[in-house]
């Protein structure tokens, strides 16, 4: 169970800051879902050497508002469940063939799930 979260831009805004980035699946799908640790951005660099300085320094805040899309490949969807703190969230995916079954729980990630370029959208609080 892993999901790895890798910070590519953030927009300063004025009161909020919008972080976006790529999402990478790999190891065992949790049933229930898997778990999202929204702090791991506080510790990144974008290429242009942003970083997400937000209320996530305290642990019961994480985004206002996230969301995962996947870039082309397959038709899986990946559903975001906000957690009570920064990082705990999760993170359920499905497959969207006949049935749209959520992943198979104590399975690996399907093929298709790692092969999926998935990226994430998060708003955060600013600090003030």
């Amino acid at each position: 169970m892993a999901v790895t979260l890798t910070l590519t831009d953030v927009d300063p805004g004025t009161t909020q800051l919008y972080a976006f980035g790529t999402v990478a699946l790999s190891g065992t799908y949790p049933s229930g879902g898997d778990t999202i640790d929204w702090t791991q951005l506080a510790k990144q660099i974008t290429v242009r050497g942003q970083t997400v300085d937000s209320s996530m320094t305290d642990p019961a805040y994480g985004p206002i508002q996230a969301g995962f899309t996947v870039q082309g490949g397959t038709p899986n969807q990946y559903q975001m469940q906000q957690g009570t703190a920064a990082n705990n969230w999760k993170m359920r995916g499905y497959s969207t063939g006949s049935a749209g079954a959520e992943f198979t729980g104590g399975a690996a990630y399907p093929g298709s799930a790692t092969a999926d370029v998935i990226t994430f959208s998060a708003q955060f609080r600013k600090l003030t």
